[in-house]
């Protein structure tokens, strides 16, 4: 049972892979949250190309993320190393909010 949980778990970091190639195809847009709210003049200040690449650039370091951690704490049975995976996913995910709300290329249309 165990054994078979452990494939079931790398379920999500192959989704988040395939959603990444979805963000990179540029198509992702109304997927994320707080772009697809906003009023239409409004997302025209965006440039949807390099928000859809970072958001693509986000989904797969998560997932490499998930995988070790999940890799290290369910097969290897290594506490601390998947501990080490939870705090870079934390860290990471707060690097990359600060990041997103102060990047200049993705709220600066190219002319």
């Amino acid at each position: 049972m165990a054994f078979e949980m452990t494939y079931l778990i790398f379920i999500v970091p192959i989704l988040l892979l395939a959603l990444s190639i979805y963000f990179f195809s540029g198509r992702g847009a109304f997927l994320i949250s707080g772009y697809n709210t906003l009023p239409e003049e409004e997302q025209e200040k965006y440039d949807l190309k390099e928000l859809t690449r970072a958001m693509g650039i986000f989904t797969i370091v998560m997932a490499v993320l998930m995988t070790f951690t999940l890799f290290t704490g369910m097969v290897l049975n290594n506490t601390m190393w998947a501990l080490v995976g939870i705090i870079c996913i934390f860290v990471f995910t707060v690097v990359w909010i600060y990041y997103m709300n102060n990047n200049r290329k993705i709220k600066e249309k190219p002319y």
